[in-house]
């Protein structure tokens, strides 16, 4: 849900009302942010006058005490106690990072407990991630609005800006997928400390492919704890690469590709004995794909 906020406080506004009436806002006005801050259903007219008027005077009224419009995306999933504090820090580092696309996300909107407070900031040139006492501050080029990890991100956050859905540019395709599903067995294998990482982005190409939702980052945290904790997360990783590959790639295509990558593993498992079963278990998934496609 995308709901634009103002930060008012509706109990210590309604006390002003005395002090705001005529000399800032109409009477109608007040009755007008009243309904928007309460999201009671506003006429046409009535958002017409909010969006040409109202808005202008509060958006106004902000920059003279240092308050942005923010902008909350989840806001059924954010935790009520963080709210406030999370608008209280993106006013902060908006000031700081002047006329920047600053947004507010991670595990410190919906979790209780959580490591440090992400603060993403979109910025032209790429610059090194710092931290700032508990504060986790993340620099993103401008081309990650068209990226996976953006759409995911962007459904449970707090921004500065308007954010519109994002248009998917980033290289996704069969080929990225597979590369991308051999890396994490071979995490998984191995006990990688990154395999969140990989995981996070096997399941943001898994869900493209397949045409599904992306899932917001909250989602995103839930599957990746719930596959970790599991004994069997090699093949729960396998079924989801089955799944995506069967039901968003055109079979003809999969098929051929799926037996020119079979048909290199058992090259390699002639070449090297020691990984057999190894390359035996990664091509599971390639031949139950074949399987299911011929």
């Amino acid at each position: 849900m995308r709901k634009l906020q103002f930060n008012i406080n509706l109990e210590h506004f309604k006390k002003v009302k005395k002090d705001i009436i005529p000399s800032i806002f109409t009477a109608h006005q007040f009755k007008l942010i009243e309904k928007r801050v309460m999201n009671k259903p506003m006429t046409a007219s009535e958002k017409n006058e909010f969006s040409r008027t109202v808005s202008k005077k509060m958006k106004a009224i902000n920059c003279i005490i240092g308050i942005t419009d923010v902008f909350v995306y989840g806001r059924e999933k954010i935790m009520e106690d963080r709210l406030g504090a999370a608008i209280k820090h993106l006013n902060r580092f908006s000031r700081q990072f002047k006329s920047k696309h600053v947004f507010l996300s991670g595990s410190f909107l919906h979790q209780r407990n959580f490591n440090d407070i992400d603060i993403f900031v979109v910025s032209k040139y790429d610059k090194d991630d710092y931290r700032e006492g508990k504060f986790h501050i993340n620099y993103l080029t401008e081309d990650v609005y068209n990226s996976l990890f953006f759409s995911s991100i962007s459904k449970l956050c707090v921004s500065n800006k308007n954010i519109p859905t994002p248009k998917i540019t980033e290289l996704v395709n069969i080929d990225t997928f597979i590369s991308l599903y051999q890396e994490l067995f071979n995490d998984l294998d191995k006990n990688f400390v990154g395999v969140r990482a990989t995981l996070r982005d096997f399941l943001l190409q898994a869900a493209f492919i397949e045409n599904r939702q992306i899932p917001d980052s909250l989602e995103l945290r839930q599957l990746i704890n719930a596959i970790l904790a599991m004994k069997n997360k090699s093949e729960i990783v396998q079924n989801i690469f089955i799944t995506a590959i069967t039901l968003g790639q055109e079979p003809k295509k999969v098929v051929k590709t799926m037996k020119q990558i079979v048909l290199s593993y058992k090259e390699l498992m002639k070449e090297y004995a020691q990984h057999k079963n190894y390359y035996a278990d990664l091509i599971t998934a390639f031949n139950r794909v074949i399987a299911i496609e011929s």
